[in-house]
């Protein structure tokens, strides 16, 4: 029986960017070497492997396999795990070079912005979405990085295709929340915020920018109590990189 791969994007832990993997599906249908090697690396994920090694399993992947674009997806994330933003991107830009998907030029997105190069990230989110428009999650970073740039208009726009298409994800009403402050509406920025805890009450990031929404509107009672539990919420959530991080996956 001929193997047949499916493209998925499977959820990592809370300290792993989302990665697109390839699997095979098909009943049978053996793994040769390289490919033992990317689901050792995989396996490593649930018996506490460290990143550096599960780098090196990938590297032995690619060398035996480097034609498979999805072993730099990996091999990616783990390099933003570790916040070496410039191998990753090398790694990136190789995937996308041998497959233009859109969930790479996503991840390459979320790298810029992370290593502080937001504008940049622009391109790599429009094509994205230009792709596959009806992944949300895509709107939730060009979102974010429009209001990061200043452009008030986009960033709301892509806010609300955002909570249209995934409601029952407090990130959704975070990015609303960030754009809604930037036209100067902080009451209903609070709203927002508010309702992004109600789901994800880790989230470190959201309970900053309420802060700082509370400051603006004059409610410095409500502002103190939040930078003192974002404060306390940061040490507690200091190995959980998207608890503190917006562009972490």
């Amino acid at each position: 029986m001929q193997c047949r791969r499916v493209m998925m994007s499977p959820t990592r832990t809370a300290s792993v960017v989302v990665i697109a993997a390839m699997v095979v599906v098909a009943h049978g249908c053996g793994r040769d070497v390289a490919d033992r090697e990317y689901f050792a690396e995989l396996d490593g994920e649930e018996k506490g492997m460290t990143r550096e090694t599960q780098i090196a399993h990938m590297d032995r992947a690619i060398r035996l396999a480097p034609e498979r674009g999805f072993y730099y997806d990996t091999r990616g994330g783990y390099y933003i795990d570790l916040r070496q933003f410039e191998r990753a991107r090398r790694d990136l830009d190789r995937s996308i070079e041998l497959a233009p998907r859109p969930y790479a030029y996503f991840i390459r997105g979320l790298a810029s912005c992370q290593a502080g190069e937001v504008a940049r990230a622009l391109a790599d989110f429009d094509t994205a979405i230009a792709q596959q428009p009806e992944n949300g999650q895509f709107y939730r970073g060009r979102s974010l990085a429009r209001a990061a740039t200043g452009d008030a208009v986009g960033a709301l726009q892509d806010a609300l295709s955002l909570v249209a298409v995934l409601p029952q994800q407090g990130e959704s009403y975070y990015a609303r929340g960030v754009a809604r402050a930037l036209w100067g509406h902080d009451v209903e920025a609070v709203a927002d915020f508010d309702r992004a805890l109600s789901i994800r009450p880790e989230l470190v990031y959201v309970i900053e920018a309420r802060a700082k929404a509370h400051e603006r509107i004059g409610d410095l009672a409500h502002a103190r109590a939040d930078h003192d539990a974002a404060e306390q919420l940061r040490v507690e959530k200091s190995g959980c990189a998207p608890c503190l991080d917006p562009f972490r996956y």
